[in-house]
């Protein structure tokens, strides 16, 4: 018998439109197999591993955002911006703002992210925006 762990989750339209739902997002819940945590969405499992200079990459641990400093941003924003990162509005929803942010959290080096495929790109993107701006 697998054990599940359940974790409470809020419904968005609840958010948005006072009432709506309320009674329903109270009884909603979201199970997970165990030894499985509300994190997993921060490790990504590539489609397409990239082999660079010998080392196989099958997936991108993001974990560790959760322990970012602020010295640890600022070294992020200012390599973007030398990078060729434009605009100081939402960086953190661009591709290259991900690529560092993976890179400082996973020792990768920047020519091995690079190779990783468009779908995996944007999904990484996707996960980099969802810690930064969106209810987890």
């Amino acid at each position: 018998m697998e054990e599940t762990i359940k974790l409470a989750e809020t419904d968005e339209t609840e958010k948005q439109e006072p009432g709506r739902g309320a009674e329903k997002a109270a009884g909603r819940k979201k199970t997970l197999p165990a030894g499985k945590t509300a994190d997993t969405w921060k490790i990504i499992r590539l489609e397409k591993p990239v082999d660079y200079m010998g080392m196989k990459i099958e997936s991108l641990d993001l974990s560790g955002m959760d322990d970012l400093t602020l010295d640890d941003m600022i070294e992020i924003y200012n390599l973007y911006e030398s990078l060729g990162g434009t605009g100081t509005v939402f960086q953190e929803s661009s591709l290259l703002f991900a690529k560092l942010t993976a890179q400082r959290l996973t020792g990768i080096p920047l020519e091995a992210l690079g190779k990783i495929g468009a779908k995996d790109a944007v999904k990484l993107k996707n996960r980099v925006y969802r810690f930064f701006f969106l209810p987890v």
